[in-house]
């Protein structure tokens, strides 16, 4: 990093909207992640804590562990529960981490876990994960028939508790109906571009306009089967930012960089599980590129080279991200 790169993170907010925490991987590549994180400028990273495998008891298992394992290092972490949480961390010099689902399982149809849930610390929930649940289908499910009655109820929910809702995953008609149907903004944490790059994983112009039109944040994989032809270099995802902001502008573009630590593993994971993961899909490759939180301050270095004010760049690094937290969490 260089110095003056380094002088512009250290009042700028860094924000990574999706970390895979628990996903399949070796202990000793997750553990040191943190502070992988933490020396490249971020601030603020969202554990995923729980996906639609789980129920509601694996979930609070899930949950319980992981609030155990922040809360045990008030040095190095802060659990953030709101946005002032995120500026407190950023001032102390820590690492501030958030909870998410990638899915609603956890909820089965239960609508008062959701605030039960808030109140442990998830602030996000995707809608699906890829395949067909009980709120909506997935972006690799057979069908794409929408949000059902109960995703309406759900959604509804969410808004009332100050939970993000997060159309990650989610199938075309079903995040559009989540859209529409949603008072609060809603979010992609993480996705990648259909014009730039056809994928189940990649959204559609008008999805991604409909996210900004609600008010709220559509962020960015590092992955390169999602980017294209397996390129996660940061000339590729800086294209893919700026790609966002001549759609809909500075202040709908964030980080959410799907970080996998181990992806040998992921993918040896994924062979097994086609259904979720379909070959066609590039899953399984034992190549698959990804952005390494390294490259962090080189974004930043490419956007103002590429003539971006310093201000729009704060947005993009995370102030976008913050602006909702301030304006959805209770």
């Amino acid at each position: 990093m260089s110095e003056q790169t380094a002088e512009f993170h250290s009042t700028a907010l860094v924000c990574d909207m999706t970390l895979p925490w628990r996903a399949a991987g070796r202990a000793e590549l997750r553990d040191v992640l943190p502070d992988r994180l933490r020396a490249r400028g971020v601030d603020f990273v969202s554990f995923t804590v729980a996906t639609d495998d789980q129920d509601a008891i694996g979930a609070i298992q899930a949950i319980a562990e992981e609030r155990a394992r922040i809360l045990a290092s008030p040095d190095r972490f802060v659990l953030v529960e709101t946005a002032g949480d995120v500026r407190r961390a950023k001032a102390e010099g820590k690492l501030a981490i958030g909870l998410h689902f990638q899915g609603t399982l956890p909820v089965g149809r239960n609508l008062d876990l959701v605030e039960v849930f808030y109140k442990l610390g998830i602030r996000h929930m995707l809608m699906a994960y890829n395949q067909k649940n009980l709120v909506a289908d997935g972006c690799h499910e057979l069908t794409d028939a929408g949000i059902s009655r109960f995703g309406h109820e759900l959604v509804a929910e969410m808004n009332r508790v100050g939970m993000f809702v997060d159309v990650a995953h989610t199938g075309y008609q079903s995040s559009m109906e989540v859209i529409e149907a949603s008072q609060s903004p809603v979010i992609c944490s993480h996705g990648n571009i259909q014009a730039l790059w056809r994928h189940a994983r990649c959204y559609r112009d008008d999805q991604i306009q409909a996210i900004a039109v609600s008010g709220g944040v559509f962020g960015l994989t590092g992955l390169g089967i999602f980017m294209g032809d397996n390129d996660a270099s940061v000339a590729r995802y800086v294209e893919q930012i700026d790609y966002v902001v001549q759609l809909v502008g500075p202040r709908h573009v964030g980080f959410g960089f799907d970080y996998m630590y181990d992806m040998p593993t992921l993918s040896a994971h994924a062979a097994q599980m086609a259904s979720k993961w379909p070959s066609d899909g590039g899953y399984t490759r034992q190549d698959i590129k990804q952005l390494e939180p390294e490259s962090i301050p080189e974004i930043t270095e490419q956007l103002l080279r590429r003539g971006y004010g310093e201000g729009d760049v704060r947005l993009i690094l995370g102030e976008n991200w913050l602006r909702l937290m301030d304006r959805i969490w209770q």
